[in-house]
């Protein structure tokens, strides 16, 4: 057979133009408030249900107390109530403003002008000018404090969600699982097939090639007959999207952050770019940001093949979790389901997706377990994850391969994702996930069958024999 060797590697131009490095401190791009606004053309002003979450203000607190964030909900409360109150204060300036406006209006119409009373509504006027001046500089200042922090709240948890550790769903065990003193990348080079430079650069050879694309074409064929439909990504999200996703746009850590060169790129913040990967969840909520779509397309079940980008916030030198585990890209699948607002609806999605992926792993003949991960692991836009993970015999941990989260309306809300029905628009609700990342699924593989004597390439699961050509 050909040697087929296929290069994974982070170029290095994007050493200038897509850096982990730390940029300045930016507000929200998804709520611009103020001078922020001014200039910059509002790409979408996100649905704030703060009002619904205060009320079940129970849930948000043990959501935030959960997953161990520093935020306190009863300070966001009161500073929302002020907000509140300078806003109607606001308003009754307004109001004001126009009586005496028109009561001016009265008086220069009426044959007789009342020269002291014109004078005092003058006076009366400058007076509120200066007030609402005053007090829109207190609106937009509150704003700014008390919207960044909204935005910053996490989804509300399922009552699935583990409070501590994991609950196994479905565990498959295998009675040859070993602990191995020798990490996958060791073993990868032994056998030719995995060229490792560093988290940003390695090569995939020979049959370590043909894995990923037999893998890749497995998955996609399998979940196309289950009803979903292959979609093609753009490999850039913009600032607006990322944070709309609950992510944070301003962390070199979280996306690789395009550098404005000046010449070439927007210069607002709004319209930063970021390198996630066609397949990924910005990449996915970037097409369908302020759509409306019909009651007739909905459930929408949508996959992408293509890349992931991740930075590695670890130090590149640093080999305990590296190797392919701590890869800064991966060929992927990632699935995308779109809803109507109803609970019941989207869990049966949520189940259905979870036991087909199960199945299929199922077919490898490969040990593995779905868990729900507790709450502290979950990004903010998850309620409820189910993680398929699989056991490195040299790291003596579990990997995630794979996912499937339950975002229900989070994102839709802050991306204003909609559909039609009756000639109202609702809200959609969004069940997502990684289906596989195969350099995770590729390391523990060759950890896992390793045995130096009688093992000399990777196994190729019968079922995935058939994409080889």
């Amino acid at each position: 057979m050909a040697v087929v060797k296929k290069l994974v590697w982070l170029p290095l131009q994007y050493s200038r133009a897509v850096r982990c490095q730390c940029l300045r401190r930016y507000g929200s791009v998804l709520y611009l408030t103020g001078d922020e606004a001014k200039g910059i053309f509002s790409v979408l002003t996100p649905h704030i249900d703060i009002e619904d979450r205060f009320n079940d203000i129970s849930a948000l607190k043990r959501s935030v107390e959960l997953r161990g964030l520093q935020i306190d909900v009863d300070e966001l409360k009161h500073l929302w109530e002020i907000l509140k109150t300078v806003e109607e204060d606001k308003h009754t300036i307004e109001t004001r403003r126009v009586d005496v406006a028109n009561r001016m209006k009265e008086l220069r119409r009426g044959s007789d002008v009342a020269t002291e009373e014109m004078e005092k509504l003058k006076f009366q006027g400058k007076l509120l000018r200066e007030d609402l001046k005053a007090t829109v500089k207190a609106v937009w200042e509150l704003q700014k404090k008390v919207m960044t922090k909204v935005l910053s709240l996490p989804n509300n948890l399922h009552s699935d969600t583990p409070n501590e550790g994991t609950k196994i769903i479905t565990e498959v065990r295998h009675e040859s699982v070993m602990n191995h003193a020798e990490s996958h990348v060791g073993i990868g080079k032994k056998l030719g097939v995995l060229d490792y430079v560093n988290p940003t650069c390695y090569y995939l050879q020979g049959d370590a090639a043909l894995f990923e694309l037999c893998v890749l074409g497995y998955f996609a064929e399998k979940l196309g007959s289950n009803g979903f439909i292959k979609f093609c990504n753009s490999d850039f999200g913009r600032s607006v999207v990322v944070e709309g996703c609950g992510l944070d746009h301003e962390d070199p850590s979280v996306t690789y952050i395009l550098q404005d060169t000046g010449d070439i790129l927007h210069t607002k913040d709004v319209n930063r770019l970021h390198l996630v990967g066609g397949a990924s969840l910005p990449s996915f909520c970037s097409f369908h940001a302020k759509q409306i779509l019909p009651v007739t397309a909905l459930p929408l079940r949508l996959l992408a093949v293509g890349r992931q980008y991740t930075p590695n916030s670890q130090k590149l030198d640093e080999t305990n979790f590296s190797g392919l585990f701590g890869a800064c890209q991966a060929a992927a699948v990632e699935l995308f389901i779109l809803t109507e607002n109803d609970l019941s609806n989207m869990m049966d999605e949520f189940d259905k997706t979870v036991a087909a992926l199960t199945d299929m792993y199922k077919e490898f003949g490969f040990p593995f377990r779905v868990v729900y991960v507790p709450a502290k692991s979950l990004r903010l836009y998850e309620s409820l994850r189910a993680s398929f993970q699989m056991y490195s015999s040299y790291l003596q941990s579990y990997i995630e391969i794979g996912h499937v989260s339950v975002c229900d309306d989070y994102i839709s809300k802050r991306l204003l994702t909609r559909y039609e029905v009756k000639n109202k628009q609702r809200f959609t609700r969004i069940v997502s996930g990684t289906v596989v990342s195969v350099p995770k699924l590729l390391g523990c593989v060759l950890e896992l069958h390793h045995e130096a004597e009688s093992f000399h390439s990777i196994p190729f699961p019968q079922v995935v024999r058939q994409h080889l050509f």
